[in-house]
């Protein structure tokens, strides 16, 4: 998780404007999910399989009418962190400005980064031999997951695509087009459904595969949507995601954290809470998903100024959307930070003395819906060989 730490100085009636409009949406999106809003685009049968945007309505009733007990709704909140009304908000704002780059450079990905951690983490696919008929994605870089799967895989049949946002999911339906094809020509039936992560609008034990590129770190309750994720693959289903890491931004973090002693005499929470590696493990098996991997991936990115780099968190929807955070950061601060962070973290061999670089943690978590095919470790006591005896035989063929 990114933060919004770096405000450039001068505010535009136009950034009065888009602010306005920003506040306005997210009142909107508060009221909508209230109601427990979730919604379909595409072409939806009468009988779909796979979707089910009436089940996750009624778990949203379900939980308001819980809620209801002032009790449980204050433990409720007190395990908030993020505002997942600004997030929508967020991945609003994503979707015009990717668009905004297509338009500019229509031969190019709309955002390099996501684009590249997308080939990255289904690169993990390809080294699995057998088919994903049905796949789900969810949230993130869904553009370039979906893209990518039509253009990479012969044998997708379906793709659902699942995101916060409406814009967002109207943005991929344009790129994608309205006959979608993959590799070898086939059609490939596309479905954009709006729903929330946490509650997942998909039948269970319906599809072959659940795929988030950095579409669960904004979520609050990340056990909860892994489980859901997990309820809805078939027995031997994959599930394959990458969140951000705990060394993510660690240089905007520092230039920060600085800026903030240095002018206001603390710090505020300007960065989200992140996952560590040891986390991911433990959230694969509170998920019940069976052989767990986690590895770890660094990207490092260079820009022209923080900035610049403040603009790409905005266009890939990674600013700060936490309950706690700081709706604004004073002129000084900002403009202390951004020279610390210029001074201590410059890019090496750059052409431009403010260019600086920053750190992508990316944590990917591969897991499988338990079945009875696939292979199980030995109760205890039953092997039959000592390691002791096999180290004495190693140790007398050396």
């Amino acid at each position: 998780r990114s933060a919004m730490l770096v405000r450039r100085p001068r505010r535009t009636a136009r950034a009065s404007a888009i602010e306005d409009v920003f506040r306005a949406r997210c009142a909107r999106f508060a009221d909508a999910a209230r109601g427990g809003e979730a919604s379909t685009s595409g072409k939806m049968p009468e009988k779909d399989g796979v979707v089910d945007v009436e089940g996750a309505k009624a778990r949203a009733r379900a939980r308001a009418e819980m809620l209801k007990d002032e009790e449980l709704a204050s433990k409720v909140r007190a395990m908030m962190v993020f505002d997942r009304d600004v997030v929508r908000a967020h991945r609003d704002r994503a979707a015009y400005l990717q668009n905004e780059a297509l338009k500019r450079r229509p031969e190019r990905a709309p955002d390099g980064l996501l684009d590249e951690l997308a080939r990255r983490l289904l690169d993990r696919l390809f080294d699995i031999k057998r088919g994903f008929k049905r796949v789900v994605v969810l949230g993130g870089a869904s553009e370039a997951i979906t893209r990518r799967l039509l253009a990479e895989r012969d044998d997708v049949e379906k793709i659902v695509v699942v995101d916060l946002s409406q814009d967002m999911l109207n943005f991929v339906e344009r790129r994608i087009g309205a006959e979608p094809r993959r590799r070898d020509g086939a059609p490939v039936e596309v479905l954009y459904v709006q729903g929330d992560e946490e509650n997942l609008p998909i039948q269970e034990n319906s599809v072959d595969a659940v795929i988030s590129c950095l579409g669960l770190h904004w979520v609050n309750d990340l056990p909860g949507a892994m489980s859901r994720a997990a309820a809805a693959l078939v027995p031997d289903g994959l599930f394959l995601s990458c969140i951000f890491g705990g060394n993510t931004l660690q240089e905007l973090r520092v230039a920060c954290a600085l800026a903030e002693t240095e002018h206001e005499g603390g710090v505020s929470p300007r960065v989200s809470p992140l996952a560590h590696v040891r986390d991911c493990g433990s959230l694969l098996g509170r998920a019940n998903l069976t052989l767990p991997a986690v590895d770890v991936d660094i990207v490092t990115v260079g820009y022209a100024s923080p900035d610049e780099l403040v603009e790409h968190l905005r266009a890939m929807a990674e600013t700060n959307s936490g309950l706690m955070r700081r709706h604004l950061l004073p002129r000084a601060t900002a403009r202390a930070a951004s020279a610390m962070y210029s001074q201590k973290f410059p890019a090496p061999d750059a052409p431009d003395p403010g260019a600086v670089e920053a750190t992508f943690e990316i944590l990917y978590m591969t897991g499988w819906r338990p079945h009875s095919s696939q292979q199980t470790a030995k109760q205890r006591g039953t092997a039959t060989v000592s390691l002791s005896d096999l180290q004495k035989h190693l140790d007398g063929d050396a």
